[in-house]
């Protein structure tokens, strides 16, 4: 216990407050967040892989570091639970998919070699939906049982709704962060497109995927994928640089942030109850919320992006496919097919709306420093058989632009309906900040 709260409930950063202060022992957490983890995941099935020997094996050089009496790196024993289509040397990466069982990675990748550079524990595998697509995985909704967890990070947000780590990561192409989030009532961060490197992660679609972080506060988003950013070279030409996300974040803003309600061409489709949660939240923040239509066209980004990613997806998962006769699901046959038929004249089109479409939304951030829009069509659909509509995040994941589920609101039963802040293009630092601000502001 710290603070009579058990460690299971400690964000990252208090953890890593605790262990630097020499509250907590790093054996002894270790030691409760197995027992945790034993008796919690056989329920929520989060994980693909979990070892507590693995876990002993990257704790003894952290302990080694803490006897030497030398300063202890960012995210010192902080246990991360990774997707299970991103590399990692101490666990197999599967991507979720029957023909890749028992793929062991020779390297971490990049973002992983980060993290446990900064002092983090891999402490499992998540489990994904198949290759990052539609076909559910086993994974179980902790705070609403008996409706999807979301996904395709479904095993990555379910396990930081349990208490199974304090954050985890994921991928997005679609809503893959910023649904789960949601449907799990859960913080979710899903960067500037390109601003954290995709090398040992599983290509799907080269033009959509990002990585994206799950966490229990803002500052944690922060401070969890401030430390995977690092230089490097983008495939649009420019050079990322590692940036201070967490000191953005929990900077005070300068003047009230000033916000913008985008209900989206898809508010029909919604859930009336969460329709009636977000005209609520509306009139609550009138001092500081404008409401503002979109363009009828941002509607088209749904097609442009099934374009671009059933394309690119296609023909990036061939060899995989290709190798798994008679063990495919049928969303991926579905997609392999439609992809399979794209023109190359109908995937340039798209993916030149892709670009234009990034450049059409800076406009509105020189007046408003967020948009504030639903992170999903409402709770979590009840079954497993499906992971949920994506269409709230399409527009804004078409567009590269960074996005946040923050967990806001609920039904009256308790079922979370997260609140998303789409923020300026190569600006994460200022949507961080006002979304805890916006945390805040709401008592939250």
């Amino acid at each position: 216990m710290t603070h009579s709260r058990h460690v299971h409930e400690l964000t990252a950063t208090e953890l890593t407050a605790a262990m630097q202060q020499g509250q907590l022992a790093l054996s002894d957490y270790l030691n409760a967040m197995h027992t945790f983890t034993q008796a919690v995941d056989p329920q929520v099935l989060a994980f693909a892989h979990y070892n507590q020997d693995i876990v002993k094996l990257q704790a003894e050089p952290l302990d080694a570091l803490r006897a030497s009496g030398m300063d202890l790196p960012p995210l010192y024993g902080v246990p991360i639970a990774v997707k299970d289509v991103i590399d990692t040397e101490v666990y197999p990466t599967e991507y979720g998919f029957a023909a890749t069982l028992g793929r062991t990675p020779s390297q971490d990748a990049y973002l992983v070699h980060r993290l446990r550079a900064a002092g983090a524990i891999i402490w499992a595998k998540a489990h994904t939906t198949e290759l990052a697509y539609l076909h559910p995985s086993v994974t179980r909704n902790p705070r609403v049982p008996g409706h999807t967890p979301g996904g395709s990070s479904s095993g990555s947000a379910a396990a930081v709704a349990a208490g199974l780590v304090p954050a985890a990561i994921g991928t997005q192409a679609n809503a893959s962060v910023i649904r789960p989030a949601s449907f799990c009532g859960v913080y979710g961060y899903k960067p500037t497109r390109e601003l954290i490197c995709t090398t040992g992660v599983l290509r799907c679609t080269q033009s959509l995927d990002q990585i994206g972080v799950f966490a229990r506060s803002c500052e944690d988003l922060a401070l969890v994928a401030q430390t995977m950013i690092g230089a490097y070279p983008t495939a649009q030409g420019r050079t990322v640089f590692p940036m201070n996300l967490l000191g953005l974040c929990k900077q005070e803003p300068p003047l009230q942030p000033k916000l913008m309600f985008a209900r989206t061409p898809f508010w029909d489709q919604m859930a009336p109850l969460a329709q009636e949660a977000f005209l609520e939240l509306k009139d609550e923040l009138s001092d500081c919320l404008t409401e503002l239509e979109l363009h009828a066209s941002v509607a088209n980004s749904v097609g442009w992006l099934k374009t671009v990613m059933e394309a690119e997806m296609s023909v990036n998962v061939e060899p995989l496919v290709g190798a798994a006769a008679g063990q495919l699901s049928p969303e991926i046959v579905g997609l392999m097919e439609r992809g399979q038929k794209i023109s190359a004249s109908d995937y340039l089109h798209a993916l030149a709306r892709m670009h234009a479409a990034a450049d059409a939304f800076d406009e509105y951030f020189e007046h408003f420093d967020a948009i504030l829009t639903p992170a999903a069509l409402g709770p979590a659909p009840v079954g497993l058989d499906s992971t949920g509509s994506p269409v709230m995040s399409t527009i804004w994941n078409f567009a590269g632009l960074p996005c946040v589920s923050l967990p806001l609101l609920q039904t009256e039963d308790g079922q979370p309906i997260g609140v998303q802040l789409v923020g300026k293009r190569n600006d994460d630092g200022r949507l961080l900040r006002t979304a805890r601000w916006l945390v805040q502001r709401l008592g939250q």
